[in-house]
């Protein structure tokens, strides 16, 4: 379970840009810009959503357009709004736990890079021919790199902005295919690797980054 902390809670799938549409035409946009890029309002947001379907977290976003969540930030720029992995919004401080046996093969935290990763640690499935990246993570992360995390072993918790990109609240998890992750490791892509990607590479960008909710675990 990824989460022990919400062991029994009620979560649900949630497509956050839908609802930022709903929650906009109702809020309205502030001198044109959009306040969801504030963490503590898009905090708000998300939060009302999950009152709203009656549960306490929710999970989605795989290959989905972010346009209207995202607008006005650094992706505006990229034309880059469809997001690689999923986001699951929890609590600050909720611990992170492995979901299957892994190796701990990387860790680095980009901050004070704004809209970056965050502190984020990235793990090599034990049986799977995939990588698993954990970003948006709290600072005191409680793994090294060597480390070989059994099932439910907590090894990080969730940060909070500004530390953990100057997001709000949530864990994103993104896989990644081990013929990827050895071409980022060649050719030293790292620091280009970002979580969200072009709608026209959205083909290429589902092999290279296939959908988390395989590997992970609620319950």
């Amino acid at each position: 379970m990824i989460f022990p902390d919400l062991k029994d809670k009620k979560f649900g799938y949630v497509n956050l840009n839908v609802e930022a549409k709903l929650w906009l035409a109702t809020v309205g946009q502030k001198d044109g810009k959009n306040p969801l890029l504030d963490p503590a309002i898009c905090d708000t947001m998300v939060s009302s959503v999950h009152k709203k379907y009656g549960i306490d977290f929710s999970y989605g976003g795989w290959m989905e357009d972010r346009s209207t969540l995202w607008k006005d930030s650094y992706l505006e720029e990229w034309k880059s709004f469809i997001h690689l992995g999923i986001d699951i919004n929890v609590p600050t401080g909720t611990r992170v736990a492995a979901s299957f046996d892994a190796q701990v093969v990387k860790i680095d935290d980009d901050y004070p890079e704004n809209g970056g990763w965050g502190p984020r640690v990235i793990v090599k499935h034990a049986t799977k021919p995939i990588y698993l990246i954990y970003a948006h993570l709290d600072r005191n992360i409680e793994c090294k790199v060597g480390d070989i995390l059994k099932t439910d072993n907590v090894f990080a918790k969730v940060g909070h902005a500004p530390y953990n990109g100057n997001w709000f609240p949530h864990l994103h998890v993104q896989t990644i295919s081990a013929e990827y992750y050895e071409k980022l490791e060649k050719k030293g892509l790292w620091k280009e690797l970002d979580g969200y990607g072009s709608l026209d590479d959205t083909s290429e960008n589902a092999r290279n980054f296939p959908d988390p909710m395989r590997y992970i675990s609620f319950t």
